[in-house]
């Protein structure tokens, strides 16, 4: 089963890496030919623009008063040399030529032309053959014009087309009256086609290069063969990542149940102290992994694996279980010392974790005022009905219930009038913003404060590193700290050694 399902994962992964190479290198061919029909459009709009302004520099004329002298030929041809665009001059009315710039042989059956600016239309010569496309720039004076006959705008002069036959360039004034002509054809059916459009206030005009499938392949740079080969590779990089992730995936879940099984979840503290007096109040119980070899694990690389397979409980049951032998062989008997443990609200659904603090404080092993539960505002509780009650057992203990990183996550504020709790904490988060200007929310922690203390709750800052932090507390009348400034987490043996001592420098 092993083999068929990386089997499998290797032809999806390749399906979907051709696929995803083919669509990639479809889309870039798409925008290099929107390049190049766009760099045609610019090209044109140059070439009416250049040819504009060389028929500007002739003289102004009426059909009553024009004579071909040899002057008027002069400028003619002087144009048509200077003219970068520009292979033929003349003066005409319609189709008649009363004075040119060279003798050019034509047998034109007619002329359809758009208007383009005030003065200006541009014109399609219809000849006999229709084979050969002139297009003519006409500048009017009445009834009587400067007609220039424009270069052809062949897009292989600009663009790079290596395919014969394959592409056409077309351009179209939509607007009346309708002007449409075209450079180049090709053979087969369209296969792509790309768009741009011109307007003014005389026109709109649309420039087209669209082509067969041979135009479309020479914008495109993989082959099928070199697209499988890559494709190949990629499939075969997801699969061993694949097989990585399950047999990491594997090797963690038997690592946890291991390590459930030789009871290698151990305790931190960290303290929570007073600092009007620097006593030591309570602690966070947080949670390590000891390995065989004694190196730690991170929290952050198996509690969230932990939590989504339903291992946190069984966890957190021998995590208890050390801090229960941890109070008793290495405690300090102290009316109001809490040892706070974190749940999330599988603990609230399975009654597994109620059976065991129930077992030891109706034994007497450990009082119930030494155990206290916090549950973090990040993830929902999605019946807090339910919760309540599974909490209220709790509470018949004596057992309180604080809310930890209030403020980050979901309803805090329900989760405070539904389910009893009796201290909120300050997450981190805000309290790092304390001390700089630019970024500091304190209206967001005076309402947390303010909320808190009108609630009739305890407080408690978490996080807490500096001394500037503990006295902008101080000054809102938050008194209990848990951070850095005090203490890092701490081993049993040298959490309780400190303990002993009955308050906490900030040296650790």
């Amino acid at each position: 089963m092993e083999r068929v399902k990386y089997i499998l994962i290797f032809i999806v992964a390749l399906l979907l890496s051709v696929v995803s190479l083919k669509g990639v290198e479809h889309y870039l061919a798409k925008q290099v030919i929107i390049r190049d029909a766009s760099i045609l459009k610019d090209k044109f709009e140059r070439l009416i623009k250049v040819s504009t302004e060389s028929l500007n520099k002739l003289p102004n004329i009426s059909l009553d008063s024009f004579e071909c002298t040899d002057d008027v030929q002069k400028q003619l041809k002087e144009t048509e040399f200077n003219a970068s665009f520009i292979r033929w001059v003349g003066v005409t009315k319609g189709l008649n030529i009363f004075c040119e710039s060279n003798e050019v042989k034509r047998e034109m059956t007619g002329v359809r032309r758009h208007k383009i600016s005030e003065n200006y239309h541009l014109g399609v010569l219809e000849s006999v053959e229709d084979k050969n496309l002139e297009l003519v720039l006409i500048r009017s004076m009445g009834d009587i014009f400067y007609a220039a006959s424009l270069i052809p705008l062949e897009p292989r002069f600009f663009v790079s087309i290596k395919c014969n036959h394959c592409f056409e360039y077309k351009i179209t004034f939509d607007s009346s009256p309708y002007l449409s002509f075209g450079f180049e054809s090709f053979d087969g059916d369209y296969y792509i086609s790309e768009t741009t459009q011109l307007t003014s206030s005389y026109f709109i005009a649309n420039f087209e290069l669209s082509g067969n499938k041979d135009f479309y392949n020479q914008y495109t740079y993989i082959s099928w063969f070199m697209t499988f080969v890559i494709g190949c590779i990629i499939a075969m990089w997801i699969t061993y990542l694949a097989s990585f992730m399950f047999q990491y995936k594997q090797s963690i879940h038997n690592q946890l149940i291991q390590g459930i099984k030789h009871r290698e979840f151990i305790p931190f503290y960290q303290p929570v102290v007073d600092s009007r007096t620097n006593k030591v109040v309570g602690c966070e119980v947080l949670m390590r992994w000891r390995l065989k070899d004694g190196d730690f694990m991170s929290p952050n690389q198996f509690i969230p694996y932990a939590e989504a397979k339903g291992l946190i409980v069984e966890m957190t049951e021998v995590l208890l279980e050390h801090v229960f032998n941890d109070i008793q062989q290495l405690g300090v008997k102290r009316d109001g010392l809490f040892f706070s443990i974190n749940i999330v609200p599988e603990h609230l659904y399975s009654d597994e974790l109620y059976q065991l603090l129930n077992s030891v404080v109706t034994t007497g092993r450990i009082k119930p005022h030494y155990i206290s539960l916090e549950i973090t505002e990040r993830y929902p509780i999605s019946d807090l009905v339910a919760a309540r009650k599974s909490l209220d057992k709790f509470y018949a203990l004596g057992i309180e219930l604080k809310l930890d990183d209030a403020g980050t996550g979901y309803g805090g504020f329900s989760y405070v009038q539904n389910l009893g709790i009796t201290t909120l904490k300050i997450d981190k988060m805000f309290i790092d913003t304390i001390g700089h200007q630019d970024n500091f929310n304190e209206k967001t922690i005076e309402a947390i404060i303010s909320f808190a203390q009108k609630s009739g709750l305890n407080i408690i800052a978490e996080g807490v590193e500096k001394s500037e932090q503990v006295a902008y507390l101080s000054q809102y009348g938050v008194h209990l700290i848990q951070g850095y400034f005090y203490s890092k987490p701490l081993p049993a043996k040298q959490f309780f050694s400190h303990l002993r001592k009955h308050n906490f420098s900030n040296a650790f």
